[in-house]
């Protein structure tokens, strides 16, 4: 066994585990990572697996918090994107699905450093102008088809990442951010809602029979320390600069993308 595969798939696990306790969409590393080292469908496979692990515990952490209005809103769409990445999966090679996934992570890391951007200049720039009575309702209109296009546009992309590479975390990470959840009510309902999508998503990933025997008694291995991962990061959730962790984790993501890519 390749010593290099066993740390990445320990890497991996502790990402996993941290992606649903305390820096939601971590798991992006943890699948560049293993994408690196493995045929890029096995690496999908494996990280799915480790997520489920770590959803059944941070539900169980969070079962009291959790928003099912906000939950309903977004499954449906996400359905559509499940399928269109079983379908992705199943005709493109290993070649074409590391390259699509290094786009995607490269995507949401363009617009996490946007974002960044945006805010910085809003806070500069801040000030709000009069409007008209017209103009105020022409805009609640416009607010309300923008909000129902951003909600089926999230649900359809986390449906599509989250089969193709296991990384939707950061899209939905942006939508339930966007209904303005508390911290527990935001965790709770992500760990449901990705717990219910990852046993959607099980079935269509075994199916693609991928993972070899030496690779799964490896995995079995590094396994507990997604539960370890989970466990930690709930405890020193209210001790860390989730802003500077949050960039770093970014920052170590444009790596990924570079390698993924070039």
């Amino acid at each position: 066994m390749n010593l290099w595969l066993i740390i990445g798939l320990g890497a991996a696990a502790v990402l996993i585990g941290l992606d649903k306790s305390l820096i939601p969409g971590s798991a992006i590393l943890a699948v560049a990572a293993l994408a690196s080292l493995m045929p890029a469908k096995e690496a999908t496979e494996l990280t799915l697996i480790m997520a489920i692990v770590a959803d059944w515990t941070a539900i169980w952490a969070y079962r009291h918090d959790i928003v099912l209005a906000s939950l309903f809103r977004l499954l449906p769409t996400v359905t559509i994107g499940i399928l269109a990445g079983v379908w992705f999966l199943y005709h493109a090679d290993n070649d074409a699905t590391k390259k699509t996934i290094g786009i995607i992570l490269a995507c949401f890391v363009a617009l996490y450093f946007l974002s960044r951007i945006g805010t910085a200049l809003k806070t500069r720039h801040g000030g709000k102008s009069e409007a008209s009575p017209n103009e105020t309702t022409d805009k609640s209109k416009q607010k309300q088809w923008t909000s129902v296009a951003f909600h089926m546009f999230c649900g359809v992309l986390a449906g599509f990442t989250t089969m193709v590479a296991n990384a939707g975390g950061p899209v939905t990470t942006v939508y339930f951010s966007s209904e303005r959840l508390p911290v527990k009510q935001f965790l709770g309902t992500t760990a449901a809602f990705y717990l219910v999508v990852n046993l959607v998503k099980l079935p269509f990933a075994v199916g693609l029979n991928t993972i070899n025997r030496e690779v799964a008694l490896a995995f079995l291995c590094v396994l507990p320390l997604t539960l370890l991962a989970v466990i930690c990061g709930r405890l020193i959730a209210g001790h860390v600069n989730q802003k500077a962790f949050s960039a770093a984790i970014y920052f170590f993501a444009v790596i990924a993308v570079i390698g993924l890519l070039v």
